[in-house]
This record gives C-alpha cells, structure tokens and sequence, in this order.
C-alpha cells in the first residue's frame, strides 16, 4: 500500500503562510549576531522542478524538502560557495508513493548523478 498520494500538505491562507513566516523572520538579527548569514527564502523555478521530475515519470509523488547548510559569502552580487558565514540553505528531493527519496541510488539507471536533487535558489533579501 501506498504510504504518500501525491495529496500531502494542505493550502493555507497568506495570512497563515505570514503566521508560519513571522517567528523566523523574528530572528534575522540574532541570526547575524550569531555570525551567520540570514535567508528569509530561497526561489525555485518551475522549469528546474520540471527537469528534476520529467525523468521520473509517475514516480515522483511529491518532494521531501531537507534543511542544510554550508558556507556562503555574501558580500558580491553573488554568493560564493565554500567560504564565508554559514548559511541555511533548502534540499528539495523527489518522492516516491512509498515515501523513498528517489536518487540514482536508488537504481534510476536514466537519471544523471548529479541531477538527483534540486539547491542553491535565489534567496531573499538579495534576490526578493
């Protein structure tokens, strides 16, 4: 039997979404007094959503969105990868109907190894 539908999570009002938000939105000075940079979001395009799952077919019943972190320097235009503040950043992994992060490890001969998962957005407040 199926542990997920692809019917997971619900839709919620902005002004629950705004509620959600608030109480990390709250933090964004300690988070810089912590000595880390802070990420009120991060951006996603459809087309990258697309090319995660197109390979995928039916399997993919959803995504499973993990937090991570690395180092990041935000002081250009563009982040820097590998040096810098540490930065919270989101994971966003395809799942399947039995709720299994699908990975070429999983044994999906067709899909590139390094196109598995989907990171690095755009994050706000640079790019809002």
């Amino acid at each position: 039997m199926a542990k997920f539908t692809g019917n997971e999570g619900r839709l919620i009002s902005s002004l629950a979404a705004k509620a959600l938000m608030e109480p990390h939105q709250a933090k964004e000075k300690s988070i810089y007094e912590r000595g880390e940079n802070y990420i009120k979001a991060e951006f996603f395009g459809i087309n990258t959503f697309k090319k995660l799952i197109e390979p995928l077919g039916d399997n993919c019943v959803g995504f499973r969105v993990y937090y991570g972190a690395q180092d990041e320097d935000h002081e250009g235009p563009e982040p820097v990868f590998g040096k810098g503040k540490p930065t919270s950043r989101l994971v966003i992994v395809p799942v399947d109907a039995n709720g299994r992060d699908i990975t070429k490890g999983m044994g999906h001969k067709d899909m590139p190894a390094d196109d598995d998962a989907m990171a690095g957005g755009p994050t706000c407040p640079s790019h809002c």
